[in-house]
């Protein structure tokens, strides 16, 4: 009974291999009216109304040629890296009302950047053992949450932005572990079509849609 119940229990655990956190820290970084380049598809500035900035996934690049480790003792590492968070302006067409979604450019130093993306130097003490990091088994990850600021402003092909950066930035090493496994998932229901064609109908039938309370309960 006993050999069966083991093996019944090696059964349910499976072994994944997987990204582990070794060591994580968070910083946070705020620009005022940082200009970006648009290109516009076609008309002025005048022509749109802005509406929101929208933020890909944050990705690590090279700070120039500095290697992303660099060891100060036998368990700890200076990391150094380059937070990139792509960036897009969306604005609406006063003409037609489209929506559109143009990429913003920053403007450094008088030069507009060829891509969308903000970078953001990060330098950290992490733990990362030297006999592991000599085998290369760590790599640098991040992750990175934006809000834009309200004094937004549109002036030619120009836009000024202000935005915050809140990033945690992590070192992470593939590993085994093993896992309680519960069984794979059943397959969802089928996707609902948003659009009600039997609008009417459902909503004079007093089950599907009861007649809502109009005002507040008392909370004795």
């Amino acid at each position: 009974m006993e050999d069966k119940v083991n093996a019944t229990s090696r059964r349910c655990v499976d072994c994944l291999v997987v990204k582990k956190v070794y060591d994580a820290c968070s910083k946070r970084e705020c620009f005022e009216n940082v200009p970006c380049e648009l290109h516009l598809p076609g008309g002025c500035a005048e022509d749109y109304t802005f509406l929101h900035t929208e933020f890909g996934k944050a990705e690590v690049e090279r700070y120039e040629r500095d290697p992303f480790f660099t060891e100060k003792d036998e368990c700890h590492a200076r990391m150094k890296m380059v937070v990139a968070v792509p960036i897009w302006v969306v604005l609406r067409r006063n003409s037609d009302r489209c929506i559109v979604t143009v990429a913003a450019h920053p403007i450094c130093d008088g030069k507009v950047q060829k891509d969308n993306l903000f970078r953001i130097p990060v330098e950290a003490t992490v733990y990362a053992p030297r006999e592991f990091l000599r085998q290369g088994r760590f790599e640098p990850y991040c992750e990175c949450f934006v809000e834009t600021g309200c004094n937004t402003r549109i002036d030619g092909d120009t836009i000024c932005l202000t935005l915050g950066f809140f990033i945690i930035v992590k070192v992470v090493s593939d590993v085994q572990l093993k896992v309680p496994n519960f069984g794979f998932c059943e397959i969802p229901p089928a996707c609902e079509d948003p659009c009600d064609e039997n609008f009417c109908e459902n909503f004079l039938n007093e089950d599907i849609t009861p007649f809502p309370q109009f005002f507040p309960i008392d909370i004795e």
